[in-house]
């Protein structure tokens, strides 16, 4: 007889996972979660070195075993110093955590994700940067610490006078307004102001940084603004630090928590298990069916939720459940920002002799023009090591603090791009090339300081986002009952993305499924969805 239960949730990513822990937590209800991966947490990979492997969600993998789980992050190798199977020989990872592409975890412990897991009943611990920096690369490479209230040194008066007008602007609006914007691009929304150009390549690397879209005229404003809008109430912004990373196990414990709490409640994982399909007879979601190694199963559920990307959840929905312009508009009009992480090793804080703490967010705007790109190349950087040192993610998942071995540091460049972009490797070859000669023109003990380097490219960073002047598809399905979505790109009312919009539509599906109010009552009002207003998909 095939298995019954109350929901079926079709992917493990930070929405698929708040969504199964909150229906066995809040509601005891029976529920199943299906990866098809064989660790859990979908594009919220990271990974913690030990000897000559490296773990994820328990699994040991060589070098083989790691790249074939960067794949399934929808990462890659993109660049290697050593090359990977000298690095892994060598142990040269043993004892760092790391992440593959980005994961949009701002705030800290007081973001969505936190908010969430700790009605959930397990916190974990989301140290966020300690001061903020900006390299003028194009004027001298000076770098700059920013100190709270002070003039930004590498701007002129006007420049400066006109950034800041626009950033006080920007924090004075309520969600209603950034709302209001939502459906043109920040491009646009820049253009009506004038702003100086020292403003403009300010807030355009601001915006990429928060959203992972390096283009405005593709960026929907609303989805930037909100984030500005909300730091007079959150009380945080890059000087004061606001940009989270999590110790080992690295931002994998998130999921990892909501599993504990899912288990606890009577739910159910089962990874690498791949669904073929989800059942739909008479309108209804009636389940899904999905393959084993002994062939293929039935599970029947009154609930079926993707925590699939939008473009990708035809993969097990068939097309002829939706309308044929919906479908077209999905799997042709939607796209991904792209996101090209470099994680180097390193032996010592090689800002300080650059008057700059090593724990601050940098900023390096603009450092390759002209030259096919559809916009400019920013390039952004950290050193998670320092800002996560002392600190314990999470007692039942690692008792090992921080992300790095005793006395070491880690420098991380983040370059947004297009998914077209990332997947040209001419580009993606000229980004690292660019910023392994600015490093070592930089500091001129790059070469003996530097461990190891690792570049991962990723074309689906941030999920699939719509074009702008579209709404993202809703967290109920308006042709399918019981059929649901979630994940950073899904809700009429979603702003943001990455692991703090996966939160918030977690709770605005349960919402949809059970006819409650969550959202309200897990989130204060900066970390909600914009207004309720009557919409149609």
């Amino acid at each position: 007889m095939a298995k019954k239960y109350d929901a079926v949730v079709i992917g493990s990513g930070v929405g698929g996972m708040g969504v199964a822990a909150m229906l066995a937590k809040d509601f005891k209800m029976k529920v199943l979660v299906l990866e098809k991966a064989p660790y859990i947490g979908g594009r919220v990979a990271s990974f913690v070195g030990k000897g000559d492997r490296v773990v994820i969600d328990g699994l040991e993998l060589d070098a083989d075993g790691f790249k074939y789980a960067l794949e399934l992050a929808k990462c890659w190798i993109g660049y290697c110093q050593p090359d990977i199977e000298t690095m892994f020989k060598k142990g040269l990872l043993d004892g760092w955590t790391f992440e593959a592409g980005g994961h949009g975890l701002f705030w800290g412990n007081k973001g969505r994700v936190r908010f969430l897991l700790d009605h959930l009943g397990k916190p974990v611990d989301i140290p966020v940067n300690t001061g903020f920096a900006f390299v003028d690369y194009e004027r001298g490479n000076k770098a700059y610490q920013v100190g709270k209230g002070q003039p930004y040194q590498w701007m002129s008066s006007e420049g400066y006078a006109m950034t800041m007008k626009a950033l006080r602007d920007m924090g004075r609006m309520d969600l209603t307004e950034a709302a209001a914007q939502m459906n043109i691009s920040l491009q646009e929304w820049l253009d009506k102001r004038g702003f100086h150009p020292e403003a403009y390549d300010y807030i355009k690397v601001l915006a990429s940084s928060q959203t992972a879209q390096a283009e405005p005229a593709m960026t929907p404003a609303g989805d930037f603004l909100g984030y500005m809008a909300i730091q007079r109430d959150i009380k945080m912004n890059l000087v004061t630090g606001s940009v989270g990373t999590v110790a080992n196990p690295g931002c994998i414990a998130i999921p990892l928590a909501m599993e504990e709490c899912l288990v606890e409640n009577g739910g159910e994982i089962l990874r690498s298990t791949l669904v073929d399909q989800v059942i739909i007879e008479g309108g209804r979601a009636r389940g899904v069916i999905i393959r084993t190694k002994s062939g293929t199963e039935t599970i029947h559920a009154d609930a079926v939720v993707c925590n699939i990307p939008p473009k990708n959840i035809f993969s097990v929905l068939h097309r002829r459940h939706f309308p044929a312009d919906w479908v077209k508009t999905v799997e042709t009009e939607f796209w991904s920002p792209g996101l090209l992480s470099g994680f180097i090793g390193l032996k010592r804080d090689v800002w300080a002799e650059k008057g700059v703490d090593e724990r601050s967010f940098i900023y390096m705007p603009g450092v390759i023009r002209h030259e096919g790109y559809i916009g400019c190349v920013d390039v952004v950087m950290w050193n998670m090591v320092s800002s996560a040192r002392g600190s314990v993610s999470k007692p039942t998942l690692a008792d090992k603090q921080g992300r790095g071995p005793d006395g070491m540091r880690d420098f991380v460049f983040s370059v947004a791009l297009t998914d077209a972009e990332m997947r040209n490797p001419q580009k993606v070859k000229r980004c690292i090339e660019w910023c392994e000669a600015w490093a070592r023109k930089t500091f001129p003990t790059w070469e003996e300081d530097v461990l190891f380097s690792l570049w991962t490219p990723s074309d689906e960073a941030y999920g699939h986002w719509r074009p702008v002047g579209k709404e993202r598809p809703d967290v109920k399905c308006p042709w399918v009952e019981g059929l649901y979505f979630v994940g950073d790109q899904y809700g009429k009312r979603m702003w943001g993305g990455g692991v703090d919009g996966a939160s918030l539509c977690a709770v605005m599906c349960v919402d949809a499924m059970m006819g409650t109010n969550y959202e309200d009552q897990i989130f204060p009002p900066y970390h909600r969805g914009t207004p309720r207003v009557p919409t149609h998909w």
